[in-house]
């Protein structure tokens, strides 16, 4: 994996998500969108089950926090409170 360059992290090192579920073929989907540096993100969710759906936000989560991004909130977009299930 490639560095993120040092001047993308000072400016935009702080990031905020917005969360949605979306279904291709009957099949959900998390879909993550970040505000700043706009990467999105799609994760496969095997059921719309609360925990499988946080299981999910997390593991995301841990994928920008693995390229060295601060995570600092998220919207949930949409399906309003798909996790307060």
């Amino acid at each position: 994996m490639r560095d993120i360059p040092q001047d993308i992290m000072v400016k935009h090192g702080f990031i905020t998500l917005a969360i949605d579920v979306m279904f291709i073929n009957r099949i959900p989907f998390v879909m993550t969108m970040s505000h700043t540096i706009h990467f999105g993100m799609a994760k496969l969710v095997n059921d719309m089950k609360n925990n499988t759906l946080v299981t999910s936000n997390k593991q995301v989560i841990q994928a920008y926090q693995g390229r060295g991004f601060k995570y600092r909130q998220y919207w949930e977009m949409g399906n309003s409170n798909i996790y307060n299930k």
